[in-house]
């Protein structure tokens, strides 16, 4: 019951995302393609390694790709998305991404470099629906899309999978 409970609210989370997202840019869909360990979308902008088999893809809504970790209630998903306000800052870009959240507490934001292309990186704590989340992001800027990479889970194993998360954010690459 409580990991339905926890798969719902991460779909919410997402599709409240996603909503709110599409305020500020146009979505569009891709297909889940993963061909051995690597990941690219149909529209092809980037190439990313995926997780070993402890992560399954899963579809919610519009993303990317969202992957599901049964055993922690753990997920990462990405979510690129066309720019269209050129002269949104990546604060904007990871402000929208927590929006509806409760009790929000940033643990830490500062800005980094994936690929040689801008990004703004948060670690935060809040609630969706009294269920406490800790999220870590990346937030990529390039002149054409914008690329959100996610990780969530309840805080107490936040650190049993991160490291899977980071290590697919070092793989990330552009095309």
């Amino acid at each position: 019951m409580k990991n339905n409970a926890i798969l719902f609210i991460f779909h919410k989370f997402i599709f409240f995302w996603l909503s709110v997202a599409c305020l500020f840019v146009a979505t569009g869909c891709a297909t889940t393609q993963i061909r051995d360990g690597i990941f690219s979308p149909s529209h092809g902008n980037y190439a990313i390694h995926v997780p070993n088999d402890r992560w399954e893809p899963i579809r919610l809504h519009k993303e990317d790709i969202t992957l599901w970790n049964k055993q922690y209630n753990a997920s990462i998903a990405i979510i690129s998305t066309d720019r269209e306000n050129k002269k949104s800052s990546l604060e904007l870009f990871a402000n929208r991404l927590f929006i509806g959240m409760q009790n929000k507490r940033i643990v830490a934001r500062e800005p980094v470099l994936i690929n040689d292309y801008q990004a703004i990186r948060t670690i935060l704590t809040g609630e969706i629906d009294n269920f406490t989340l800790k999220i870590d992001s990346f937030i990529i800027k390039t002149d054409k899309k914008v690329y959100d990479l996610v990780y969530w889970v309840s805080p107490e194993f936040f650190h049993y999978l991160h490291d899977d998360f980071l290590n697919m954010i070092k793989t990330f690459k552009l095309m």
